[in-house]
């Protein structure tokens, strides 16, 4: 019977046969950098199963549970922590970690209550009068501007401040009913003010970070970018900025694609092209639009007039406009459980492919 207040064990960075060990080793030479890194590592995972409240032990070792199984004060507090400079955790060091047998615990912060989706990261080259979003509204980095917010970025805690500065971004957006926003430069909010579609202007960029300071992966929900890029961001229930309209639907191989980009993939979270959705068959009507939202965002990254939806919920492109034409045409499309060989809201199944062309603002 397992009778550790906080029963599951969710990673391990200190044992390789751990059944979760992580990948990586505890840092000794670099511990206040690795202890920070592996308590945002924990949150992650913690979050993603649902656990409001998680655990580092033993130096390397990540505990949680169902909340109606985390009981960690039932055993008493314990002095056997330790925080920075591996001297004895204070009631000011945010990150530190239990000895063997002991747990420093953590409770996750919940996310923001406004719905956020995040677009990628652009660069911006600072190009006056052609800023991809030209309105600065909001900023924690400069106490001499009028718009700051009385806030200072907080590199200490920054694995909570910064979602929680993307929420206030958001809200700052929403309050100037503006779809489209971005942080940059770790504390700045800038809002697309006369156009929602030149956050790409610039071009892609992979200065951008996550919540633990590392490089900001397609999947991530909340980063921001560095000096001259852009996290972009979405509010969620804003209509979609491109327009797609239908093409029709066409044969496709596997062996020999007629679009042989993937460019979204909302089936296998191991795809490389994942961008943290799984798209719900069963939610057809209301998921389906939303899905060629993000398809059309990823094919315009890359240049492409239009893209195809294979297999219900992964999205395929090229740089030959007519390379879709290169099986003919099928019949075999689907809208959920539906036939579509035309119209709106289709897309392939698994040898055939919905062709859609991206075009201007919708708005």
């Amino acid at each position: 019977m397992n009778n550790r207040t906080l029963p599951e064990q969710i990673l391990n960075e200190r044992d390789e046969q751990s059944a979760v060990y992580g990948g990586r080793k505890i840092d000794w030479h670099n511990w206040d950098e690795y202890m920070a890194g592996f308590a945002c590592r924990c949150a992650v995972i913690a979050k993603k199963k649902g656990y409001s409240v998680f655990a580092i032990q033993f130096y390397g070792e990540c505990w949680s549970g169902p909340s109606d199984r985390a009981n960690f004060a039932q055993l008493g507090t314990s002095t056997k922590c330790i925080g920075p400079e591996y001297k004895p955790c204070s009631k000011f060091d945010r990150n530190c970690a239990g000895t063997q047998e002991k747990n420093f615990v953590f409770r996750i912060v919940q996310d923001c209550d406004i719905p956020i989706e995040s677009v990628g990261c652009f660069s911006d080259k600072h190009i006056a009068g052609s800023r991809p979003l030209n309105g600065y509204r909001l900023t924690d980095r400069d106490p001499s501007l009028s718009i700051y917010s009385g806030h200072s970025i907080d590199w200490r805690n920054w694995d909570v401040y910064m979602p929680e500065f993307v929420c206030r971004c958001a809200k700052k957006a929403k309050a100037l009913n503006k779809a489209t926003f971005s942080v940059q430069h770790y504390g700045e909010c800038w809002v697309a003010e006369e156009s929602d579609v030149v956050y790409g202007r610039d071009g892609v960029s992979n200065q951008c970070i996550d919540k633990c300071y590392e490089a900001c992966q397609p999947h991530e929900k909340f980063c921001s970018g560095k000096h001259y890029a852009n996290f972009v961001y979405r509010l969620a229930d804003k209509p979609c900025e491109w327009k797609t309209e239908p093409v029709g639907c066409f044969k496709e191989s596997t062996s020999s694609r007629a679009l042989g980009t993937e460019i979204l993939n909302e089936k296998d979270p191991t795809s490389k092209n994942f961008r943290g959705e799984i798209f719900a068959v069963s939610k057809w009507e209301a998921e389906f639009p939303k899905l060629l939202c993000r398809c059309a965002r990823e094919a315009k990254k890359r240049g492409f007039v239009n893209f195809g939806v294979y297999d219900m919920a992964t999205c395929w492109g090229s740089s030959d406009p007519e390379a879709y034409k290169t099986h003919g045409q099928s019949s075999e499309c689907k809208k959920g459980e539906s036939e579509c060989p035309s119209g709106s809201n289709c897309a392939g199944g698994t040898e055939s492919i919905f062709v859609y062309s991206v075009g201007v603002n919708a708005a």
